[in-house]
């Protein structure tokens, strides 16, 4: 099974992955976030961020996202690349994945193509390399 959701925006709104509509997901299932994971926000990887991705390796699903406008680029960017689905991915941690831009993949017989980044509508109110980067726009 597929569950697709978006915006969780790290800690902010992790928590709708308790509901009820996830309590049916087992072994060996995908959840897709669609941009804006925000789990690789900070400058360097925090307690929280830790826990967070820890907390999400243990659950049943496998989790796949999508990169938003809420992710730190710098950081993202150096994670290694390796081919999975048939695409190009970042493994962030055990069980949570980055699918990359303009791949396609298939998953549980399902093509999928991602096309992550968006415009920051708040900008003026971030800073360059510490709350927005260039990167996330779509080019």
């Amino acid at each position: 099974m597929i569950y697709v959701t978006g915006d969780i925006h790290g800690e902010v709104d992790i928590s709708k992955l308790n509901t009820q509509n996830f309590s049916q997901a087992k072994e060996g299932d995908y959840l897709i976030i669609c941009g804006d994971f925000g789990l690789i926000w900070d400058i360097k990887p925090s307690k929280n961020e830790e826990y967070w991705l820890k907390w999400l390796s243990k659950k049943p699903w496998t989790t796949l996202f999508v990169d938003g406008n809420h992710e730190n680029f710098d950081r993202l960017k150096n994670y290694p690349i390796t081919e999975k689905w048939g695409g190009k991915v970042q493994k962030i941690y055990d069980k949570v994945y980055h699918l990359m831009r303009g791949e396609i993949y298939t998953i549980e017989g399902k093509k999928i193509f991602t096309f992550g980044g968006a415009f920051s509508h708040d900008k003026m109110y971030r800073r360059e390399g510490i709350s927005w980067w260039e990167d996330e726009l779509p080019s």
